[in-house]
């Protein structure tokens, strides 16, 4: 019986090819366009589900509330913390320091410590943790070689199988050789780790014992091992949970352990510590990760709606046309049930033949994605080197699509055509059918473009806020400052390598600093002002700089002016946002006030500076302190005025490795720095843009075939109507109105879902466009014109046809 029914779905698919290939093409590319989501999906999902003790792991962070309503949030914990942890909370199963990320210059030693020759240096940017043995007991990273007791003493490093191999070759021979870390500390590998999988927020490329910290807490972070004052991101505390044992009840220790251990005589703002799941790490933007690399759940469910909207739109396509298609084959049904066939028996003769469709469409699909698999690093943060094909999740999805797909396509035009009257349907006079007193077709095509204005209006807004942003004044000039790593070991050869570059003619002017103007750094502090005997209700933003800064960056002054060369008293720059929080409305007025950072010295005021965009637009603007501190000076900005770029890079490149030659050069434009804040938002972009693309394409796929089936089922009434003296322009106009009242119709309808979810959507903004009547407008005309063209084309073809050839059968 199934051979059977495959081998007249077979035939029947045949005999309608027109029909078939409107529904494989806009199934295949519904399905091309659900895999690659799923893919992205997938991988972002899965970020360390691979410990086995998964939901029991959590990260202890830090919420500071101050009394003016502002609120800070730090993954960190003070170095004291670990070891009063140990004593005062004893009921963690494991409690793990970890520092990371190292970031650092390795020097490949080999088999001599002492070697001074080694001309193999490797910069590796966003690697390395510091941790104890027991990390390996929370987190499943398994060891080839080695094994965790090695991290019990100090200068020792673990190396993942490919770290081994790029240092030495071979990583069985890396056991017993030599590092040096940022030619400072000589390290000894003591085991080698399997390579980690590619979704871990864990840099474990290179794993350090957190004993070389405690020995030289200066050569890794900052802050000694006895301060409670200091919190810095790159100090996190993991714990494993007991079994049974709720988050809750050790949130409620952790409040006893603040109040024990914190000054309590700070009134200004209020310390809270609690856990916050493994589970959460990756998504949750309060809290940075050691990847830098978090997807926010709201994108990640986008990506799924948007998946599930274009399958849907693929299917609305099939039921679509398969109803209409079902008036053509209703004498066909009623031949098989006066031939005795029953309801179910037809029912899974029209089944098979969606199963074999949405076969073709799935194979297409999979063909078409695959294609498209390169290009996914464009919407998404998915490496290429992603093991797509052997992930037997895809599989099953892929199974579970072909299932779902052919059950929702197919279920409805199986029961409606099984359930023609054998009478009705020989003599042809079924009619399409209704659903709620509405046509079904109607309804659905008010569904396929309602789908699409949404994801017009959300490419057009999302195009808009990026272009906006594009154009922002940043109070900054971000073209042609380009820096590069500077380490402070060698500070007494700065000013060579400031004297050097400004003898090539292109560079301006050389700044050293901790810090760009705009980054994603926020160091900041407690201080008071203006001689007052308590700290201010809220923290200042603190960014380390020469007298060069200003002038390099194009910074712009609403009183006084920068610092001079080698102040010695300590003078400082602040920007407006900060006048404005201590109340003083005139800048020329904060000109020789004082401020005191911590329980450092007073300092006095000598610009102000206007205010900058110090994060990305999302940010609102902060309370920032610029002052001259050589220890923190980690980059140098070298203004380059010149067309020729890549030629002054060069020369800035040879004076680099003449200066420190010890020191591998890492340069970046600034301008690609700041384009990285909004990475993500390009891509959400991207990804409207692309899936309004598809989702139009497939609503035009099933407008087109409706709209062909249509004019041949009036082909009769055009053939009198032409007769009867009709204009080709008023044929068309009458084939077309329908249409296109269906699709103003879902413009009215979507429009304000569009509007409510964008709007959303720049909430997470703090500068940001205003939702615009004319961005309903172009959308809502794009969508009228492309319809009216899908159809005009079969209204065209239909009105020029002879009428004489229409009416011949009468």
């Amino acid at each position: 019986m199934l051979k059977n029914h495959l081998k007249v779905a077979l035939r029947t698919i045949l005999r309608y090819r027109n029909y078939t290939i409107l529904n494989v093409l806009g199934l295949s590319v519904g399905v091309a366009a659900c895999l690659l989501l799923y893919v992205v999906y997938s991988y972002e999902s899965g970020f360390d589900k691979f410990h086995s003790k998964y939901d029991r792991i959590y990260r202890i962070v830090k919420q500071t509330d101050y009394v003016t309503g502002q609120t800070d949030y730090t993954p960190g914990s003070p170095l004291p913390f670990y070891a009063a942890l140990k004593v005062d909370v004893p009921q963690f199963e494991k409690l793990v320091p970890v520092y990371g990320t190292l970031e650092p210059q390795v020097t490949v030693l080999g088999k001599d410590a002492n070697n001074q020759t080694s001309e193999k240096k490797y910069y590796e940017d966003d690697d390395g943790l510091l941790t104890v043995p027991e990390f390996f007991d929370v987190f499943d990273f398994p060891f080839l070689a080695g094994s965790k007791s090695v991290l019990k003493d100090p200068n020792v490093i673990v190396l993942s199988k490919r770290r081994a191999e790029k240092y030495f070759g071979n990583w069985q021979e890396a056991i017993g050789q030599f590092v040096k870390i940022n030619n400072k500390t000589v390290m000894k590998v003591g085991g080698i780790l399997a390579n980690p999988p590619i979704n871990t927020d864990f840099p474990v490329d290179m794993v350090v014992s957190y004993e070389s910290k405690r020995q030289q807490p200066q050569l890794f972070g900052f802050g000694g091992f006895e301060s409670w004052g200091g919190t810095s991101s790159n100090d996190q505390l993991f714990v494993l949970l007991p079994e049974n044992v709720a988050p809750a009840s050790i949130d409620k220790l952790l409040v006893k352990f603040v109040s024990k251990h914190y000054n309590s005589k700070k009134d200004n703002f209020k310390i809270k510590h609690f856990l916050s799941p493994l589970a959460d790490q990756h998504y949750d933007d309060r809290f940075v990760n050691y990847s830098d690399h978090i997807m926010g759940k709201d994108v990640l469910w986008t990506l799924v709606v948007i998946g599930i909207l274009i399958i849907s739109m693929a299917c609305i396509n099939f039921i679509n046309l398969a109803t209409v298609q079902s008036v053509r084959r209703s004498k066909e049904v009623g031949v098989r049930k006066v031939l005795g066939s029953g309801r179910s028996e037809l029912i899974r003769q029209f089944l098979s033949e969606t199963v074999l469709i949405v076969g073709f469409a799935v194979v297409l699909g999979v063909f078409i994605a695959m294609l498209s698999m390169p290009l996914l690093g464009k919407i998404s943060r998915v490496p290429a080197d992603l093991p797509v094909v052997k992930n037997p999740q895809l599989w099953l999805f892929i199974g579970a699509l072909t299932i779902i797909v052919s059950f929702v396509a197919g279920f409805y035009p199986a029961v409606v055509m099984s359930g023609f009257r054998p009478i009705e349907a020989i003599k042809s006079k079924i009619a399409n059918r209704s659903l709620g007193g509405v046509s079904l077709q109607k309804a659905l095509i008010i569904i396929q473009f309602g789908i699409s204005q949404i994801l017009v209006v959300g490419t057009i807004v999302t195009i808009a806020q990026m272009k906006y942003i594009g154009n922002l004044d940043l109070g900054f000039v971000k073209e042609g400052v380009y820096s590069v790593n500077l380490d402070e070991a060698y500070q007494t050869r700065f000013e060579t390598l400031r004297n050097e570059l400004l003898q090539i003619p292109d560079i301006s002017s050389v700044s050293f600093s901790s810090d760009v103007p705009s980054s994603d750094d926020n160091w900041s502090g407690n201080f008071a002002f203006d001689n007052k005997g308590k700290d201010e209700d809220f923290q200042v933003f603190n960014k380390f700089a020469d007298h060069h800064y200003f002038q390099a960056y194009g910074m712009e002054f609403a009183a006084g002016g920068p610092y001079q060369a080698g102040d010695s008293i300590g003078s400082c720059v602040v920007n407006e946002t900060f006048l404005h929080k201590v109340g003083i409305k005139d800048p020329q007025e904060a000109i020789g006030k004082n401020i005191r950072m911590g329980g450092g010295e007073w300092q006095p005021i000598v610009g102000v500076v206007k205010d900058f965009k110090a994060n990305s637009a999302r940010d609102a603007a902060k309370p920032i302190m610029i002052m001259p501190v050589p220890k923190f000076y980690w980059l140098a900005g070298i203004k380059i005025q010149t067309k020729n770029v890549s030629k002054a890079v060069g020369e800035i490149e040879k004076i680099y490795a003449r200066v420190f030659p010890e020191v591998t050069l890492q340069g970046k434009f600034f301008d690609q720095s700041i384009e990285e804040f909004y990475n993500q938002d390009r891509q959400l972009s991207l990804l409207y843009q692309i899936f309004a693309g598809l989702s139009i394409f497939i609503a035009c796929l099933g407008l087109f075939g409706l709209a062909t089936f249509m004019a041949q089922q009036r082909m009769k009434e055009i053939g009198v109507r032409k007769v009867l003296g009709a204009s080709v322009s008023s044929i068309v106009a009458l084939l077309s109105r329908d249409f296109l009242l269906l699709v103003f119709i879902a413009i009215v309808l979507a429009s304000p879902v569009a509007w409510y979810f964008m709007n959303k959507w720049l909430q997470d903004f703090e500068y940001k466009i205003t939702i615009s009547w004319w961005m309903f407008a172009i959308s809502a005309v794009t969508a009228i014109l492309i319809a009216f063209t899908t159809v005009s084309f079969q209204s065209i073809k239909a009105a020029l046809m002879n009428p004489v050839k229409s009416l011949k059968s009468d």
